[in-house]
């Protein structure tokens, strides 16, 4: 007698995404981060391991909606600086982060997170992944291919930074100034991380008085 089941897991749905997200969240409840698989997560979520892939870029991503209620989605702030010229994408970026993160009250979310990071050392590695490959490496398409790496970090520490003042710290006036002005201010800070010149000699050797 042939059985009319069928064989192999699941295909995605609407339901596919939360259902994952559930068995990563069962998963990391109980194991530490490093631990826990992604084919681990597909078997408890009985889903092909390859849809995990296609809702998450890693586990880093997976861990963080999973246990901070965390959309972490860095394209949807890509997205916004890709088109800007080159020597605009300090403030773009400025503009495009706190539009993201002050879009339906997400502030909120940032605060939570970060103090469920300070205090969940499993949290701590997978937002330090999850920052490294999903946003450092985009920021690194910004920047001068010298020092890149260097550059991208940089960058992220000014946004970070920014980020803990406004959203978590509250610190006046950076909380309540807008956004405009907030680009304005951290702009140039970013874009001179991102092309400028680095190191005093560098900015000796381009300056008139240290050339020959």
């Amino acid at each position: 007698m042939t059985s009319s089941k069928p064989r192999g897991r699941r295909p995605g749905s609407p339901d596919t995404r939360q259902t994952i997200v559930g068995a990563a969240r069962g998963l990391f409840d109980t194991q530490p981060y490093d631990q826990v698989s992604l084919r681990a997560i597909a078997r408890r979520a009985d889903v092909d391991p390859a849809l995990v892939h296609h809702y998450f870029s890693g586990k880093a991503e997976l861990f963080l909606t999973a246990t901070a209620d965390v959309s972490a989605d860095p394209m949807e702030i890509f997205r916004m600086v890709d088109d800007v010229p080159a020597d605009r994408r300090g403030a773009a970026l400025v503009l495009a982060f706190t539009a993201v993160w002050e879009a339906a009250g997400r502030s909120g979310m940032f605060t939570e997170f970060i103090s469920s990071m300070l205090a969940t050392p499993d949290l701590t590695a997978g937002a330090g992944e999850f920052i490294t490959q999903q946003i450092r490496e985009r920021i690194a398409h910004f920047a001068d291919p010298d020092e890149r790496t260097l550059r991208a970090t940089l960058a992220m520490s000014q946004m970070i930074g920014m980020a803990m003042l406004r959203y978590t710290l509250r610190m006046e006036p950076v909380t309540s100034v807008n956004r405009s002005r907030l680009a304005e201010l951290y702009g140039p800070t970013l874009q001179h991380y991102l092309t400028g010149r680095l190191s005093a000699e560098d900015r000796r050797n381009s300056s008139p008085a240290g050339r020959d």
